[in-house]
């Protein structure tokens, strides 16, 4: 069934109001008609399948059959992926991979060692980027769409550190601990049953400067190794998600 976005005013008690790009979309390209089923989401972890009316000429309405939780979040753990930027169209992958494993919030950040540049927070690749977590959003069933968000240096993400119950940097010279490691002794010394928040540290492709990892240390983060070999910067997140899936989700089931 199709899914589609809305925000909260554009549902009432019975009717949900659908206009724009997902009006065009529904029409021009699914060529949906009156009585098709679609699947609506508040964006805020609620789910609606919806009955099609007739369109107008810049809208479309649907009556709600039914309402349930959105089942495509992790009710015990909230992750921000802080991702030094990569060149080229490497954060199209990672946005896109990133929010079908559950991620809340990305922020790129300026390192280093980064290469590539957003000039502004006007930036069309940050509009971009927010489109491509959208649709990733749709296609994974998920109950929120991340938010991208505009630009960080790497010491304005260490100024967040108290945000978090843990913050991880994944630094391919750390050779004492493993996230794996860090996650049990963290589960040891924490029995609280609340959502976790959890930050996650990539860097760009040339990696950490051996300072930025010293800060980050001093500021609170947790540097883990990934494993025995080295990463690209697309895939070390991606791995780091799904590690934080099967400790999180692997518990409830």
């Amino acid at each position: 069934m199709h899914r589609f976005f809305v925000k909260s005013d554009q549902i009432s008690d019975q009717q949900i109001l659908i206009a724009g790009e997902d009006f065009k979309h529904i029409t021009k390209v699914l060529r949906l008609a009156k009585d098709d089923l679609i699947e609506i989401c508040d964006g805020q972890g609620t789910d609606y399948q919806v009955a099609l009316e007739s369109p107008g000429s810049q809208s479309i309405s649907g009556v709600i059959k039914k309402i349930w939780a959105s089942q495509g979040e992790t009710a015990d753990l909230q992750v921000t992926l802080f991702q030094g930027l990569p060149k080229g169209t490497k954060m199209e992958v990672i946005i896109q991979k990133s929010v079908e494993l559950g991620v809340r919030e990305i922020v790129p950040f300026f390192s280093m060692r980064s290469i590539s540049q957003i000039k502004d927070k006007k930036d069309k690749k940050i509009e971009r980027w927010q489109r491509i977590a959208y649709e990733a959003a749709k296609q994974s069933k998920r109950g929120i769409v991340p938010a991208v968000k505009e630009l960080h240096t790497l010491k304005a993400i260490l100024n967040k550190v108290s945000d978090f119950d843990l913050l991880l940097l994944a630094y391919e010279d750390e050779n004492k601990q493993t996230l794996k490691k860090v996650l049990m002794q963290f589960e040891e010394n924490n029995e609280s049953r609340k959502r976790l928040k959890i930050g996650v540290i990539i860097g760009p492709e040339g990696g950490f400067d051996p300072q930025e990892v010293l800060h980050c240390r001093e500021a609170g983060a947790v540097s883990v190794s990934l494993g025995k070999r080295i990463l690209r910067t697309e895939t070390a997140g991606m791995v780091v998600l799904s590690q934080l899936n099967f400790w999180k989700e692997g518990v409830q089931s």
